[in-house]
């Protein structure tokens, strides 16, 4: 199975940003799961396995799993780079679970006593990713369609759009709403610990660091904290407009579901 690289300015910038999460973020083409083929049972631990024979629909059934093995090879990246990496547990002792809003998480991973990294999950047409940290995270992807055009008012203000066309004039139109889309979701999942805020609380107040297919971007949620939080976003090779970002910060609500790391998945 082949994962797709993210552009190393992404990666650098994420790791010069973030440095105590260590952000590790995997991307798998979903073409490439028609392709696959070792048992699934070598990359899904078996309530996986129980909930994927539930998924009726073909692309949902590729969605779910393209997430769940990114998370599983985002896992063990993330292990290997670590100070003290531990012994690793195969893919299929480790399960990716959900809360009641959606939001993945791992189960505690058999021989590991500390609780388990973080995890954020997307997809958008034909790829998927997934993002480990050490801290809250967030990752989102959006292929650049139309549908952005439509839905503009929903998620991307007047203020925000000029902001968006005085910093990356170069870009295309979708490519800076595909940005901002991704940016804001990003945000949305890596403070979802305090309730997940709407689009509208999520503001755009700063653009830097920019280059032709690169950015950083800053948002604040007033209802969360005043200091703006720092989103790495770009487009990768295919045009797809990628987002993530990490939460050093320790002033963001720790609102946990019970018993999220505690016992055997």
């Amino acid at each position: 199975m082949i994962f797709d690289i993210i552009p190393q300015h992404l990666l650098a910038l994420s790791h010069r940003l973030f440095p105590s999460s260590i952000p590790t973020a995997v991307i798998l083409p979903l073409i490439d799961l028609e392709h696959e083929t070792a048992p699934l049972d070598q990359w899904l631990h078996e309530k996986e396995l129980a909930q994927l024979a539930g998924y009726v629909y073909p692309k949902r059934r590729r969605e779910w799993l393209a997430g769940r093995i990114c998370a599983k090879q985002a896992l063990r990246t993330f292990f290997q780079h670590s100070s003290k990496p531990p012994l690793i547990p195969e893919h299929n002792l480790c399960r990716v679970a959900s809360e009641e809003s959606g939001q993945p998480y791992f189960g505690q991973l058999p021989g590991i006593s500390s609780p388990p990294p973080n995890l954020s999950i997307t997809h958008s047409k034909s790829l998927a990713a997934a993002l480990v940290c050490a801290t809250h995270c967030g990752i989102d992807i959006q292929y650049p369609s139309e549908g952005l055009q439509r839905v503009k008012e929903r998620f991307c203000t007047e203020e925000e759009e000029q902001r968006l066309q005085q910093s990356l004039p170069h870009l295309p139109q979708l490519s800076r709403l595909a940005l901002l889309w991704t940016g804001k979701e990003a945000v949305k999942k890596m403070v979802s610990p305090a309730g997940i805020p709407g689009f509208q609380e999520i503001k755009l107040c700063n653009i830097t660091d920019t280059d032709n297919t690169d950015t950083l971007l800053h948002f604040s949620i007033a209802t969360v904290q005043s200091t703006s939080l720092p989103v790495v976003a770009g487009l990768l090779s295919n045009g797809y407009g990628m987002a993530l970002c990490c939460l050093e910060d320790t002033r963001v609500p720790q609102k946990r579901r019970p018993n999220a790391h505690a016992g055997t998945p």
